[in-house]
């Protein structure tokens, strides 16, 4: 079977890795999954934020690559914390299998920090309404794989509309 892949840029900073795909000849969407809402811990509303075309293709079993830049990390909070908790839910909720999370804010694999038992308490609190749109997509999910990925790096441009304003207009 022929592998689908989707590329999604995490807006802003993730607008960086346009011309690299562009290059590639790569396709691309977009989604925002914001790091302020990890910090705040406001998980129903990172799930509520989330795109239907994004989860349609992770239900189908499409591998769905987020690019992201940190600011003064390699690996932004909106990756190791909202993604991870993104693949702990669908894991649970889509395919009743416990994913094992890798929560690390830099790119050494040594360092893993395991918070399941923290996501499974914020799992559990999740409103009627965020399950809900989770589980509008049961009856497509066809996978028994969570195929989410992400390519991370630093950025020096963080918050610098200007910057990424010139990239869109120069891919447009």
């Amino acid at each position: 079977m022929i592998q689908i892949t989707h590329n999604y840029i995490n807006l802003t900073n993730g607008v960086e890795a346009i011309p690299m795909l562009k290059f590639w000849n790569e396709d691309y969407r977009f989604i925002r999954i914001q790091s302020t809402i990890c910090e705040q811990k406001l998980w129903n509303r990172l799930i509520q934020d989330l795109d239907y075309d994004f989860l349609m293709n992770l239900a189908l079993g499409h591998k769905c690559v987020v690019y992201d830049f940190g600011a003064r990390k390699p690996v932004p909070r909106a990756v190791y914390q909202g993604l991870e908790f993104v693949k702990y839910v669908l894991n649970r909720r889509w395919l009743d299998q416990e994913y094992i999370t890798n929560v690390n804010r830099s790119k050494n694999q040594e360092r893993k920090n395991n918070c399941n038992d923290y996501f499974n308490k914020c799992y559990l609190n999740l409103e009627d309404r965020t399950k809900k749109k989770l589980d509008y997509f049961l009856p497509y999910v066809i996978t028994k794989e969570i195929k989410l990925e992400c390519v991370t790096d630093c950025t020096q441009h963080d918050n610098d509309k200007e910057f990424y304003r010139e990239i869109l207009k120069q891919v447009s």
